[in-house]
């Protein structure tokens, strides 16, 4: 979404494809494992494994398009009694709950601090909540696993519940209520 607002720079969202390799080998972020897995995994996870898809913030302010930050969405499942501590899931049946992964979100280091970390977690959120709506699939959480305490204050902010202490942290929202029925 070009221009939007809360964040400093234009930016275009697209899904990765192989026309964007060019833009992978200049990202810094200050988790070397997020920079690894943009590089090396996310295309091929993408394509030929097909076990997650990437999106792109794409900076377009210069000549040169440069890659500003991404997110990874895959599928999972929760296990049901790992949630008990969030009540309004009590009466669910006690197996896996379905889920959708925010597997990966990651701003370059050159683009933090300008609301783009906030703009992709709103929009993964928004493309989840787009299938939990219409989509031929269901499913009822959102979770992520906060790679440190910095992220896991983050993720606090948009309401997704720790399941634990340690990191990767796994955080959860429950998105019945956001879907509306």
């Amino acid at each position: 979404m070009e221009g939007w607002r809360g964040i400093a720079v234009p930016i275009r969202i697209e899904v990765l494809d192989r026309r964007h390799r060019s833009l992978l080998g200049d990202f810094r972020n200050q988790h070397d494992s997020l920079v690894d897995y943009l590089k090396r995994y996310a295309l091929r996870h993408a394509e030929k494994d097909l076990l997650a898809r990437t999106f792109l913030a794409i900076d377009v302010t210069s000549e040169t398009e440069r890659l500003a930050g991404y997110f990874t969405l895959a599928t999972a499942s929760v296990e049901r009694a790992s949630i008990s501590p969030i009540s309004a899931l009590d009466r669910l049946p006690r197996f896996p709950i379905p889920a959708v992964l925010l597997a990966r979100l990651a701003v370059d280091e050159r683009a933090q601090g300008q609301g783009l970390g906030r703009f992709l977690f709103e929009e993964a959120l928004g493309l989840t909540l787009q299938l939990a709506r219409t989509g031929p699939v269901a499913f009822r959480m959102f979770v992520t696993d906060a790679i440190d305490e910095t992220a896991a204050r983050f993720y606090d902010r948009f309401g997704l519940a720790r399941l634990g202490d340690g990191y990767p942290c796994r955080m959860v929202l429950d998105l019945k209520p956001l879907v509306g029925r």
